[in-house]
């Protein structure tokens, strides 16, 4: 690919830095983030620490408590190393090695919540909030925001009394959202709130935990890619440095630093809890935040109301939406991330097959799709509206076609609740029971399951109202991929 062609493909990309302190799950996470980061423009990686996890520091007598040090994180990096020329292979985009190591910084490690030392981390992050790229920067945040409340003092204290304050803090705000995991520190309340209250965050507070140690407690036709079985065949069974590293229950591997009773590759861990099997998923509890920021043509980077891999959010950046979840026939906020499950594990497994993969032929890719009609329509009430979806597959596999309304996305009709926000709680999920699950979606698609759908704009939809379709395009490759593009009906005024 020309040099102009790379440069324009990397600024179509969502720009963002991860900030991990390192727990088993993080270190899961940075392994397929690693995979997809030819999807987003990856300025960098911090280490950083939580209340969970922190290295201590003798000086000011902090004893550490379960840190998992340094050195696994140049061990991923050495094994992306090692399976860069296969990736290259299947996808272009992929970032070198060399950009990542010389992008990757340690932060503010030495406590849970510690900002008061200027660090590394925080002097890389501080350049990046200030730089002249106007794009906006999601930082995701896998541990404490520590390191970036840090870097926004630094930033406070350089110019904050000068003439260029104002300009420089409205840059800064406009540029950054701040994805947070949970809320495992204090800097983000005692400081990031209060001081900058104008930068947007996306608080992920509770779906988080259904890919992440929770996974067990919601509908088990949700789990199946979860499971030992499917998990043993398709990612304990992947071959290649990289794959290697990533941790499933009882698979024998240590994790340095960490307590004995969370060592969850042990045998011991399975007999102390026998509700896992061996070579279950563990967690990627930080995943969300950047299967968010993936194009897989739901459009959710453009409204985070509109939902896609990373989960859906309310207007206040929370887990105060709902999707009705068939299984347990309620609406649940988890239920906006775990309804991709089936689609993006069997994603992460044909990446896991590009990295040991060295001829294109010899994995699967996903298929493409596109809507002749384009992704945003306008229709009056009574119009009949048609779209048609247009499929093609890298690998010259079958494609099968669905067409569903996402109505809990869009404006018309039934209104899904609103939950309860709980801010930076810790509520495992947030639910709304159903008197009626029949009447949430009544409008009729003509043709659901081909390439062409059809259906007649009701007449009580009023002007500015919002429909959304999505176009499910699925390959018949092993394993199968899928991918998406919706589209929104605006409902104009009838003449």
């Amino acid at each position: 690919m020309a040099t102009d062609a790379l440069q324009a493909n990397r600024l179509a990309r969502a720009r963002t830095v991860i900030t991990t302190d390192g727990e088993v799950d993080d270190q899961n996470s940075l392994i397929r983030a690693l995979l997809y980061a030819n999807e987003m423009d990856l300025a960098g990686i911090v280490l950083t620490s939580s209340m969970y996890h922190y290295a201590g520091d003798p000086q000011a007598s902090i004893e550490p408590y379960r840190w998992t040090g340094t050195s696994w994180l140049y061990r991923v990096l050495d094994a992306y190393e090692q399976v860069y020329p296969n990736l290259c292979v299947h996808a272009a985009g992929y970032p070198t090695p060399r950009f990542l190591r010389t992008h990757t910084k340690i932060g503010n490690i030495a406590n849970k919540g510690e900002m008061e030392q200027v660090t590394e981390g925080s002097e890389f992050l501080k350049q990046l909030f200030l730089d002249d790229d106007p794009r906006t920067l999601y930082v995701q945040t896998w541990g404490g925001t520590n390191t970036t409340a840090r870097a926004l003092k630094s930033i406070e204290e350089e110019f904050a009394g000068t003439s260029a304050w104002a300009s420089v803090r409205k840059k800064v705000c406009d540029k950054l959202v701040i994805y947070i995991i949970l809320d495992q520190d204090e800097s983000y309340s005692a400081y990031i709130a209060k001081a900058w209250p104008e930068i947007a965050v996306l608080n992920d507070a509770s779906n988080f935990w259904h890919f992440a140690y929770a996974w067990q407690l919601h509908p088990d036709e949700l789990n199946t890619t979860l499971h030992a079985v499917w998990e043993g065949e398709h990612i304990a069974a992947a071959k290649g440095p990289l794959m290697g590293l990533y941790a499933l229950m009882g698979d024998g591997k240590t994790v340095e630093g960490e307590l004995d009773e969370e060592q969850r590759g042990w045998d011991s861990y399975l007999t102390a809890n026998p509700n896992y099997e061996r070579y279950d998923f563990i967690s990627e509890g930080d995943s969300p935040s950047f299967l968010y920021l993936v194009d897989v043509g739901l459009r959710s980077l453009e409204d985070p109301r509109w939902g896609g891999w990373g989960g859906r959010f309310g207007v206040d950046g929370c887990n105060t939406v709902a999707d009705f979840d068939p299984y347990s026939r309620q609406f649940e906020a988890s239920y906006t991330l775990t309804r991709w499950f089936d689609d993006l594990q069997n994603d992460f497994a044909a990446r896991a097959g590009w990295s040991c993969a060295s001829r294109f032929e010899d994995a699967n890719h996903p298929p493409r799709v596109c809507v002749a009609e384009g992704v945003d329509v306008s229709a009056v009430p009574g119009e009949r509206v048609t779209l048609t979806a247009v499929g093609t597959d890298p690998d010259g596999d079958e494609l099968s076609y669905r067409w569903w309304r996402y109505f809990e996305a869009d404006s018309y009709g039934f209104a899904a609740p609103q939950l309860e926000d709980q801010s930076m709680g810790m509520l495992l999920d947030r639910t709304a029971a159903v008197e009626d699950p029949g009447a949430y979606d009544t409008l009729a698609l003509e043709g659901a399951n081909d390439r062409q759908v059809s259906f007649v704009v009701p007449s009580d939809a009023r002007t500015g109202d919002t429909i959304h379709l999505v176009a499910e395009v699925c390959d018949n490759g092993t394993p199968r991929l899928t991918r998406y593009q919706r589209v929104v009906v605006r409902v104009a005024a009838g003449v």
